[in-house]
């Protein structure tokens, strides 16, 4: 595959994020163009930062400022969507512009190594059927199963994920009328699944992402990613035909959950109430899986 060349859009929703930390992660993808050329490859790679914070992150001289440091290797894009999107509906927003035939979708404060685009594409070249490669976390891994010869997986994080533009296009992108800030990867990956594709693992395609972890080595959210999380949890569930789920789920939140949780519970019966809940799907239970709190069988648990 060495002389035909990649065409990749490489999207970030950006929020409220520190320059020099949106800056950092450039540099790295720079280091990772230019790896993969190295290695005798042809890629074309537009860069977008789809803005959703309150004001624009970035001034007109922070702009020619990333445009020096991608030159030649990267273009970019900055689109300033003047509201607070989410991750699904930002990413859709700009996914719909995108003319290649490959998206990278990463988290902006995601450093990848300098190697990772090379491994990542060549597992596409494993298999046509190959939707979705994603990359492996670190210090803080996503301990999903993953056959060991295949790298085949139940479904993939967004955090740093490359698909192809034609199963997003055929999927109908992310559910952003359902999923605001969690579990659209998850939704994304089980519809992929469900249309005939295959997702990919990718151990040695590391990329360093950031996480504030407890002193017992749990992760820490905030308070709106602990909403965020409960409410997609209750939606993912409903969507994915797993209703005795949703009943446990709001028990759990309404008899020992917090502000947060509750208030989700409380979102989730008005939209039912409103007739804004998603169609169901999967109602055989053929793609998704719930065990637990997890989505699919695990490797170990972090804390």
């Amino acid at each position: 595959m060495a002389n035909i060349e990649r065409k990749i859009q490489i999207q970030s929703v950006i929020y409220g994020n520190e320059k020099q930390s949106l800056y950092r992660a450039i540099k790295a993808l720079v280091q990772a163009v230019k790896v993969y050329k190295k290695r005798g490859n042809l890629i074309s790679a537009q860069l977008v930062y789809g803005d959703a914070s309150p004001e624009k992150i970035f001034n007109e001289e922070d702009i020619d400022y990333i445009k020096e440091i991608t030159a030649d290797e990267i273009e970019f894009a900055y689109k300033y969507f003047g509201f607070n999107s989410g991750t699904a509906k930002g990413h859709n927003l700009m996914a719909s512009e995108a003319d290649g035939e490959y998206i990278l979708i990463m988290n902006p404060d995601v450093i990848l190594e300098t190697s990772a685009l090379v491994h990542m594409f060549d597992a596409f070249d494993q298999d046509e059927k190959i939707a979705m490669v994603e990359a492996r976390q670190t210090p803080l891994e996503h301990a999903k199963e993953y056959d060991q010869k295949t790298g085949e997986t139940e479904w993939a994080s967004t955090a740093c994920t490359i698909f192809r533009k034609k199963a997003y296009d055929e999927i109908g992108g992310f559910d952003a009328d359902t999923f605001f800030l969690y579990c659209d990867d998850l939704d994304f990956s089980w519809r992929l699944r469900l249309a005939g594709y295959k997702i990919v693992y990718v151990p040695n395609a590391v990329v360093y992402h950031a996480k504030t972890l407890t002193t017992d080595a749990c992760w820490k959210p905030t308070g709106a990613e602990v909403y965020y999380s409960a409410e997609a949890a209750l939606l993912l569930a409903y969507k994915w035909s797993n209703f005795d789920r949703v009943k446990h789920l709001k028990k759990v939140f309404e008899n020992v959950g917090g502000e947060a949780e509750k208030k989700a519970v409380n979102e989730f019966v008005k939209r039912e109430s409103e007739n804004k809940l998603p169609d169901c799907i999967d109602p055989d239970h053929k793609i998704a899986r719930f065990l637990d709190d997890d989505y699919c069988e695990m490797r170990f648990k972090i804390g």
